[in-house]
């Protein structure tokens, strides 16, 4: 499942097959396209959050937008409304090493949407959280999803999360694909 997510953006190259991201070739075996990470419109939340501890939280978010060159006068007040968003505007100045493991989970997935991708991969992100706080996050990422009205494609091995998060559910063994539905389907 993680090999799949690394081959839709781009971190590792698939043997065959195509990739399509919302009408957009981004990988092609036989046209021979591959498309570099950064041009294929999406953002990722690892299952280690992959936070930058030299930097604060407004740094890290900001990261994604200052590779891609926005100009410094947008880039304030788009990191302060994922920051708002997912609850740690008043996190912004704070080392990124200094949060609890929510709210590190919550710094990936706003440097996650402040580019505004146009499909998001999550890998099995909530898995490093206690029982209680999966739940909230759960809750949290559907809200985000709604309200951004994107696309998220999300891995996880808990039934649970699959079942509320998931509106068309692929249910894999082994490598391979068993089935995929909805949930009351599966």
């Amino acid at each position: 499942k993680t090999t799949i997510l690394r081959c839709i953006a781009g971190l590792e190259t698939p043997n065959g097959g195509d990739i399509v991201i919302h009408d957009k070739e981004v990988f092609s075996a036989r046209q021979n396209i591959n498309l570099p990470p950064e041009r294929r419109g999406l953002g990722m939340v690892f299952q280690s959050y992959a936070i930058w501890p030299h930097m604060t939280v407004h740094e890290n978010v900001a990261l994604p937008l200052r590779a891609h060159g926005v100009r410094d006068a947008e880039v304030r007040p788009r990191v302060e409304e994922v920051l708002t968003l997912v609850g740690l505007e008043a996190f912004a100045q704070r080392s990124a090493t200094q949060l609890s493991g929510g709210q590190q989970q919550r710094v990936a997935i706003a440097r996650c949407l402040v580019s505004r991708p146009q499909l998001i991969l999550l890998d099995e992100p909530l898995s490093n959280l206690d029982a209680k706080l999966r739940i909230s996050m759960r809750a949290e990422l559907r809200a985000l999803q709604r309200r951004f009205n994107t696309t998220m494609i999300f891995v996880t091995h808990d039934q649970e999360e699959a079942l509320s998060l998931g509106d068309e559910i692929f249910l894999f063994r082994n490598g391979q694909l068993e089935q995929n539905g909805q949930g009351e389907e599966l």
